[in-house]
This record gives C-alpha cells, sequence and structure tokens, in this order.
C-alpha cells in the first residue's frame, strides 16, 4: 500500500489537509479536509471521507455537529478527485458559512 499525505495552505489561516491510500494504483481509502484557524486553533470546516465503509461529505459546526452527505459515486478514486477539486473550488464559501453560525 502507498500513502500520500500532504497539508497545503490556502492562506495563512486556511488550509487544505489529503491523504489517501493506494494498492495496485486503486484508492483504498482517503481524507481530503478543509480548516480554519480562528481564536488560537485549526477547526476543521469540511471533511470529505471513506469513514463509515462509503465516501461522504461531514459539513462540521462551530459546536461540533456534523452533518454527513453522502456522495453519489461509491468509486474511490472518482471521488477523492471530486473532493479534492471542491475543497479547492469551494472552500471560501464554506468558511462563510462556519464563520456564519459561528456568530449565530
Amino acid at each position: 500500500m502507498k500513502v500520500t499525505r500532504y497539508t497545503y495552505l490556502l492562506t495563512v489561516n486556511d488550509r487544505k489537509r489529503h491523504e489517501h491510500v493506494t494498492e495496485h494504483g486503486d484508492v483504498k481509502r482517503f481524507t481530503v479536509q478543509y480548516e480554519t484557524f480562528t481564536e488560537g486553533n485549526w477547526f476543521p470546516v469540511t471533511r470529505y471521507d471513506t469513514a463509515h465503509g462509503f465516501p461522504h461529505m461531514d459539513r462540521i459546526g462551530p459546536d461540533g455537529t456534523v452533518e454527513k452527505i453522502h456522495l453519489l459515486t461509491k468509486d474511490l478514486g472518482e471521488a477523492l478527485t471530486f473532493a479534492d477539486q471542491d475543497v479547492d473550488e469551494n472552500w471560501v464559501r464554506y468558511k462563510e458559512a462556519y464563520l456564519k453560525r459561528k456568530r449565530a
């Protein structure tokens, strides 16, 4: 099995953590997580992963609540590509929603 892991800074206060495991070129599991730095700590905002045996997205609230959204594909390579691109393209929107819930 091959593990690929990196953290990518989007800004000084925002980052994407990416990890995936492949075996013979097939994705076996992954996590792609967008985190924001606020009040002196890193907090997860959006996480895509394969925990619980299926690819899904977790929207994590400031209070720790988690909304689980199933992905429409069971192909883990396709799900990983989608997750990585979605975080790259939409992290600002996810941050705004997270901070809005935090202020409420």
